[in-house]
């Protein structure tokens, strides 16, 4: 395995629906609204043959906190110092994100975050799959959260038919010694 063995309990958390239908809409009306960039790796946002889809950020308070109070409900064992901006991403058909971990020595991000807001019945493929395989069928539904430590390798399979639309966001900090 290349990353973290996810047979650990707690690993990954899914979460029913948390984000409401409505809510969904919102935010993928703002997300669409705003530049939409072909997404890339780092900061300078390189191109790579490893990730075929676009982003916009967007800016929702409300659900920043909803999101971080999850997190740091989820993970307690985390000190989290630092939210990024939410990262609203659209895979048509054809799009992908290969296997790869969201943390590195540079970013410190230490747990990752994906709102599902599509319906399950608009889209065909773009599962969020673990390097072990695993799929969570229950962060297929639309308002669903899936929070995992950072440094699991993960992949989004390419779209196969329609549009997927998610959110994602990062935090930063440190594991606390405190558990």
């Amino acid at each position: 395995m290349l990353g973290e063995n996810l047979a650990e309990p707690g690993k990954v958390k899914v979460h029913g629906v948390v984000v409401p239908p409505m809510a969904c809409n919102t935010i993928i009306k703002q997300g669409l609204e705003r530049d939409l960039i072909n997404a890339g790796i780092g900061e300078g946002n390189e191109k790579s043959k490893g990730r075929s889809t676009k982003v916009s950020f967007i800016d929702n308070s409300f659900l920043k906190l909803l999101i971080e109070d999850m997190v740091k409900e989820s993970f307690p064992e985390y000190i989290i110092e630092e939210a990024e901006d939410l990262q609203f991403a659209v895979y048509e058909k054809g799009d992908f994100y290969g296997l790869h971990k969201d943390s590195d020595e540079k970013n410190k991000r230490v747990i990752s975050v994906s709102v599902q807001l599509s319906k399950p019945s608009e889209y065909e493929g773009g599962e969020l799959v673990f390097e072990d395989g695993r799929k969570h069928e229950s962060f297929k539904q639309r308002g669903a959260v899936i929070i995992f430590p950072s440094n699991l390798y993960h992949q989004v399979l390419p779209v196969t038919k329609g549009t997927r639309y998610s959110l994602v966001q990062w935090f930063k900090g440190y594991e606390s010694s405190n558990k």
